[in-house]
């Protein structure tokens, strides 16, 4: 029971301190000279024991793209398809099937996400099955998904305010879940949940990554984190350890021509922006097709001439709205017939036609057409003579610019889309009405037969006359050279008014 300190401080007679102080100081002390116990020694290496024997082969996962025993970091931009990538390759791996063609060494897997569900794995499975041609009964053992969506601490180490790293229990998990199941390739996605110390910081970057490192030794395998670029467009987000402290990352993007633009949004390419134990570069291409990723020869030649005209033709669409909303936003009306505002040839010519050609954009224009998404012969803007300029139109909220005499308007509230898209935009109407105060009762409406909420006090009375002769409650009214009548109603203002009592008023 703990000491009462009040009460256990007899020092009998002699003076002498109580034992339990005797023991706290022990204590202390001994916590001192822990630290200053000796390390163990380090596990150095002398070179000439290898002396006669031939250096071991590397070992890969994935040949010339994975390598064992080391941390992999694939990243790549939003919508490129890391996860299902990475969820195809471990299922490859656990049967020992080749990657897009690529070859892989056999061994049990793990698939471990923080933002997809469990119905989101199962349906990437039935799909990558299918492309593989395998049943998923033949991964039973083999492969295993894990699901940390919506799990809390779901980071692998926490940092301390001196940047030490402290091992967390969702690391200690995995752990334990590779060693039980003998599990050989993990794949961790992503790091923006299972890393949650500042990118930024180098030190705790390469903590991090010398955790994941720790965990591929640990497995006597691989690992691939999954990370994400930033927002500049860098293949990596953060510190350059990211970069630094791994032996391989990949990259994985969505080919684009050299003006920017995606032909094949169905086309994928990885690349080994970094491996120090491979050439560098060896694009690998591949394409998505019924939910996995396949190599553009596995398709059948018809479906995959289909779908590159179905991407074609989008792209192409989607380059002539654009420069169809260019034309417009710089009142320039163009036509489908041929001649000088012939749209084809003119959004050919154009810096957002990003390459079309004249007839690809004739083409789009049809398709949209019957797609309803553009209008001929449309009315857009009002010209200098007052007549509607026709053209070619964008079906969808009016968009018109304004006419040369509302941009000399005050600004009005933002147009709302059209009941009718076919109508032209209804004319903005100038209030012309008079101005009335707060208290005038609604006179203009009793003069054009409406409804009143209270009558004139001169026409309750029967002085109708009266009421039209007033300037003040009717606008109509002709000026009147004498004084009305009605002004002297009013009892004028004298002397002996209270106003003239007050202290202030001279003041």
């Amino acid at each position: 029971m703990p000491r009462n300190i009040e009460t256990d401080t007899d020092f009998d007679n002699d003076n002498t301190p109580p034992a339990w102080m005797d023991e706290a100081s022990n204590a202390l002390f001994a916590e001192y000279a822990k630290g200053d116990e000796p390390p163990t020694s380090l596990a150095l290496i002398d070179p000439a024991s290898w002396a006669g024997t031939d250096a071991p082969e590397r070992e890969w996962k994935v040949k010339d793209y994975i390598p064992d025993r080391q941390a992999t970091l694939l990243t790549g931009k939003g919508a490129a398809g890391k996860s299902l990538v990475s969820q195809q390759q471990a299922t490859c791996i656990a049967l020992g099937l080749p990657f897009l063609g690529v070859e892989t060494i056999q061994t049990n897997a793990i698939y471990i996400t923080c933002e997809d569900d469990t119905d989101e794995l199962h349906r990437r499975q039935i799909a990558i099955c299918a492309s593989l041609g395998v049943k998923i009964e033949d991964l039973s053992g083999k492969l295993h998904l894990l699901s940390l969506q919506g799990e809390m601490n779901n980071e692998l180490a926490t940092f301390d305010h001196d940047g030490r790293i402290h091992i967390a229990t969702r690391y200690k998990q995995i752990v334990m879940a590779c060693d039980e199941h003998d599990i050989g390739f993990a794949v961790l996605d992503n790091t923006a949940h299972l890393f949650t110390g500042n990118e930024n910081d180098r030190h705790q970057v390469a903590a991090f990554i010398n955790l994941c490192n720790r965990l591929a030794i640990s497995i006597n395998g691989a690992v691939v984190i999954v990370g994400h670029p930033n927002k500049a467009g860098d293949s990596y987000s953060g510190s350059t350890a990211w970069e630094n402290q791994v032996r391989s990352r990949l990259f994985m993007e969505i080919p684009e021509n050299d003006d920017g633009s995606i032909t094949d949004p169905d086309m994928r390419v990885m690349r080994r922006e970094k491996s120090n134990y491979a050439r560098r570069g060896g694009d690998l291409s591949f394409m998505w097709f019924k939910g996995a990723f396949v190599l553009p020869d596995v398709v059948p030649q018809d479906q995959r001439h289909d779908t590159h005209d179905i991407a074609k033709a989008s792209h192409e669409n989607d380059i002539f709205m654009n420069c169809l909303a260019k034309a417009t936003e710089q009142r320039r009306a163009v036509s489908h017939v041929n001649g000088v505002n012939y749209a084809p040839r003119i959004f050919a010519h154009t810096p957002q036609a990003r390459g079309v050609n004249e007839k690809d954009m004739r083409a789009a224009m049809e398709r949209l057409l019957s797609l309803g998404k553009i209008e001929l012969e449309a009315n857009l803007w009002k010209g200098p003579n007052r007549h509607w300029k026709v053209g070619i139109k964008a079906v969808g909220p009016c968009a018109n610019p304004p006419s040369e005499t509302q941009q000399n308007r005050a600004p009005t509230p933002a147009p709302t889309p059209c009941a009718d898209p076919r109508q032209p935009p209804s004319q903005v109407i100038e209030n012309i009405a008079p101005t009335l105060r707060c208290a005038d009762p609604p006179y203009t409406t009793y003069m054009e037969g409406g409804a009143l909420e209270a009558l004139p006090p001169s026409i309750e009375n029967g002085q109708e006359e009266d009421w039209k002769s007033n300037p003040i409650l009717n606008s109509k009214a002709p000026p009147a050279n004498d004084i009305p009548p009605w002004l002297d109603e009013a009892p004028p203002i004298g002397d002996d008014d209270d106003y003239f009592d007050r202290d202030d008023h001279d003041q």
